[in-house]
């Protein structure tokens, strides 16, 4: 039986019959969240934006109390939350590091009361493919056929569609204690492209030219830093338009060795003509 612990303002709502739903105060109380989650094998955590540390956090610690196995952290994302670059881009992304390095300290505390360690993998997935396409994350308007390709649109970037992202947090969920998995930061992709390729296979689906607008990579990022205020809700919009370029010029996972799990997870790396079919039908 799965699980999702929904905050009471929450929206959501989630019709699997196999899925249980257990609503909590907005607050997230340490000792409501230690209930809901004893007698779980694994967490995964789904917050976003400014809510992900101090609520992962929350979570973490709630559940080494109550004895689950197993966390997937909110690291999922188009940029490396490990990599420097990334981090001095996006602030928020501090964050994402922040809750890993407090998920490594919780797996070397021992819980003899339980018998076993606390473990936990990161997930890094580059862009969301077949959603960057439809929202504009990959700098591709396709209503307007419009694109932004930055640095003449050459460099290589990895992503992966919603699909292979859920099947890829399942497989890791099926080999908790998998020595490749446990306790490390690892990386999956549909595939590797570069933007002038993406922009070539959505005109040939689209039957049109986009009108392509060359920039500076490191520029765009300047401007966009420049419109930070510091006020998450105010800041939304640039924080995506730095997300949107650093995971185009800084997110190539192809040379990461055996940290990019596509084999051990049985992930098959894909064509972009069928990916770009499906995320546009």
């Amino acid at each position: 039986m799965v699980t999702v612990i929904s905050r009471k303002s929450s929206k959501s709502t989630y019709q699997q019959a196999s899925v249980k739903v257990e609503q909590l105060d907005d607050s997230l109380p340490h000792a409501q969240l230690v209930e809901t989650l004893r007698g779980q094998d694994a967490l995964v955590i789904a917050f976003a934006g400014s809510q992900v540390t101090e609520n992962s956090i929350k979570l973490a610690d709630a559940a080494f109390e109550a004895g689950v196995k197993h966390i997937i952290p909110a690291d999922y994302g188009s940029c490396d939350s490990s990599d420097p670059k990334s981090l001095e881009v996006i602030p928020l992304y501090k964050g994402k590091k922040e809750v890993r390095e407090h998920l490594i300290g919780l797996s070397q505390r021992p819980r003899p009361d339980i018998g076993s360690h606390l473990t936990w993998t990161s997930l890094i997935t580059g862009h969301f493919l077949d959603y960057g396409l439809k929202s504009g994350l990959l700098a591709v308007d396709v209503e307007e056929h419009k694109a932004r390709v930055f640095d003449g649109g050459e460099i290589s970037f990895s992503a992966t569609t919603l699909a292979d992202i859920g099947l890829a947090t399942a497989r890791i969920l099926g080999r908790v204690g998998d020595a490749r998995l446990s306790n490390k930061l690892v990386y999956v992709q549909s595939l590797a492209t570069t933007q002038n390729e993406l922009i070539g296979k959505v005109e040939d689906v689209v039957g049109s030219k986009f009108e392509v607008e060359q920039v500076s990579s490191d520029e765009y990022i300047r401007k966009q830093k420049g419109l930070l205020t510091g006020d998450d809700r105010k800041d939304g919009d640039a924080i995506l338009e730095l997300v949107s370029v650093e995971g185009t010029v800084n997110a190539d996972w192809e040379g990461n060795g055996d940290l990019l799990v596509n084999d051990v997870l049985g992930i098959p790396k894909r064509g972009l003509d069928q990916l770009v079919m499906e995320a546009l039908q």
